[in-house]
């Protein structure tokens, strides 16, 4: 079969809701027939960095452990070492609730973790493959998409910031599907007020979990902790991320 660039339309109409939003794989059913449907491919040629990965029957903890080991972060070896345990749980949980409500297993667990864990499995995979030491720029691409919704880079960041410091979850950079424009979104759970239509390209963790261990529980500990993160994002990646998902439009 001819391999044909996904137009938006087709995108949007097959994406359906929330669990599809993230783009991470087709919708699983408590029907007992299987589907034949296809998760979204959005790897850019073979990058699997850019989102999480689904193999065969369930999603694959991806390791990060080079984090702890690298001493320029800013980031303890502990604190680091404390969430990938919970990034950990968070894909067993999904793989579990996704095979238990496929099979027609449907319980309280499977209801609550088909959302709450999948978001929280793909926004920590997101988050942790954002930071690192290494050099690198936004691409021009993603730079102007930026400009045009905030006016400049300075501002985009300036409104993530404040963002980050008014919620107690997430703090997030994405693309809103249905105009194709960049936000910035803020999440005080993974699957409450979740919006509908929006791909994540950069995600910043601000539960206590993420600093509280390291910094200390006030605002003041809370800002250092974001200053740090935002001296650390790999823009290469997230710049790869942005070009993934506007080959849709």
């Amino acid at each position: 079969m001819e391999n044909k660039k996904l137009s938006r339309r087709n995108f949007l109409a097959g994406l359906g809701v929330s669990a599809g939003a993230l783009g991470l794989s087709a919708i699983t059913s408590s029907c007992a027939k299987p589907s034949t449907q296809k998760a979204i491919d959005l790897n850019h040629g073979n990058d699997q960095e850019l989102f999480p990965i689904y193999d065969g029957s369930k999603y694959i903890k991806k390791d990060f452990s080079h984090l702890t080991k690298n001493t320029e972060l800013g980031l303890s070896a502990e604190n680091i070492n404390h969430h990938l345990g919970l990034y950990n749980k968070y894909v067993d949980k999904v793989n579990k609730s996704e095979a238990m409500m496929a099979s027609g297993e449907i319980d309280e667990f499977a209801m609550k973790n088909l959302a709450f864990s999948l978001n929280g499995m793909a926004l920590h995979d997101i988050y942790f493959a954002n930071m690192s030491t290494d050099k690198s720029k936004m691409s021009q691409a993603l730079s102007k998409a930026i400009s045009e919704t905030f006016g400049s880079y300075e501002a985009y960041m300036k409104n993530l910031t404040e963002q980050a410091m008014k919620v107690k979850g997430w703090s997030m950079t994405g693309i809103n599907l249905l105009n194709g424009k960049i936000f910035n979104y803020a999440e005080d759970t993974h699957s409450s007020n979740f919006p509908i239509y929006f791909m994540p390209i950069m995600v910043l963790d601000v539960y206590d979990h993420a600093w509280v261990k390291q910094f200390g529980a006030d605002d003041a500990a809370k800002a250092q902790y974001i200053e740090i993160f935002k001296k650390i994002i790999n823009w290469d990646l997230v710049s790869r991320r942005f070009d993934a998902i506007t080959m849709i439009f």
